[in-house]
């Protein structure tokens, strides 16, 4: 059994041995008490804190968040979670021992229900979430990202289409799909065709502005989102893409073959940002290129 006078020493080790910070501060913003934070890898010192105010070793305007989550924790009388980054080279510490540069963290905020040192205050839990957020944005990466290609996929397009809509009001639809290949793939086997699809997406990144969108839809399926662009220059642009398919020579391994491609183009507007379907219309276009004798380039409700 653990004697009274013994918990209060046993509980003040075991807070300074913990290897995320823990503090209490008051809510004119002094830190009335500091434990643990002896992960190095991860944080500062954070013990010369300890009866200073946050004003005294933060910027202002951090200061001026995190005071604003302090009051609300204590107005409301409720648990507090939020996130956010900070530059620690900009925290000012006799020494700095933590990994530097700007870091996410995550504090658990919770008001004490007694006055703590004759002040109102809350204890806040900090936990260095840096590492988490880039392996979170890695695998959002991922999520977008065709393997074979390395284009955005299916989904990130659709986002992307969204949000020129959103942005600009228009753009338009190009859905290129490379004629009998599955000739290449029964022919010179998959691995061929996958040289195709690579070098294909090469093309089409290429020929297109960087602030447009390439992706592959799935098989050999490309589709391209265009903004600032009138009919007549997508038609002229995918146009251009289409005779440099046909002039480029496509290889793999010993192996040399033609290869030809047919698109399908239609304009959007804003009003078709609610659309489930936003490449129906295109998807059209591209059938009447293909119904056309391939290797052509089709707009919709044009020519």
């Amino acid at each position: 059994m653990i004697h009274q006078e013994n918990l209060a020493e046993l509980l003040y080790s075991l807070f300074n041995t913990i290897p995320d910070p823990f503090f209490v501060i008051a809510e004119d913003g002094t830190y009335l008490e500091v434990f643990g934070g002896t992960e190095r890898s991860l944080y500062d010192d954070g013990k010369p804190m300890k009866g200073k105010n946050i004003y005294e070793f933060m910027p202002k305007e951090f200061a001026d968040f995190y005071m604003a989550h302090v009051h609300q924790a204590l107005e409301t009388n409720t648990l507090s979670t939020f996130d956010y980054q900070l530059d620690t080279d900009k925290v000012i510490l006799p020494e700095s021992s933590g990994p530097g540069g700007v870091q996410w963290f995550e504090t658990r905020m919770h008001p004490l229900k007694t006055l703590f040192m004759g002040h109102r205050a809350v204890t806040a839990m900090i936990i260095n979430i840096t590492e988490r957020r880039e392996l979170h944005r890695q695998l959002q990466e991922l999520s977008y990202e065709d393997p074979l290609t390395g284009l955005y996929n299916r989904r990130y397009f659709l986002e992307r289409v969204r949000l020129h809509l959103q942005e600009s009001g228009s753009a338009h639809i190009m859905i290129c799909d490379i004629d009998d290949f599955k000739h290449i793939n029964d022919r010179w086997g998959h691995l061929a065709g996958d040289a195709v699809l690579m070098e294909f997406g090469k093309i089409a990144t290429y020929l297109v502005q960087s602030e447009q969108t390439v992706s592959r839809f799935g098989g050999d399926e490309f589709v391209i989102a265009l903004t600032g662009y009138n009919d007549t220059e997508a038609f002229d642009l995918a146009e251009h893409l289409r005779r440099r398919v046909e002039d480029h020579i496509f290889s793999y391994q010993h192996y040399t073959f033609d290869v030809r491609v047919s698109i399908g183009i239609a304009a959007l507007s804003s009003a078709d940002y609610a659309k489930s379907e936003l490449i129906a219309e295109a998807d059209q276009a591209l059938y009447m290129a293909k119904a056309a004798g391939k290797n052509q380039v089709r707009l919709f409700g044009r020519y």
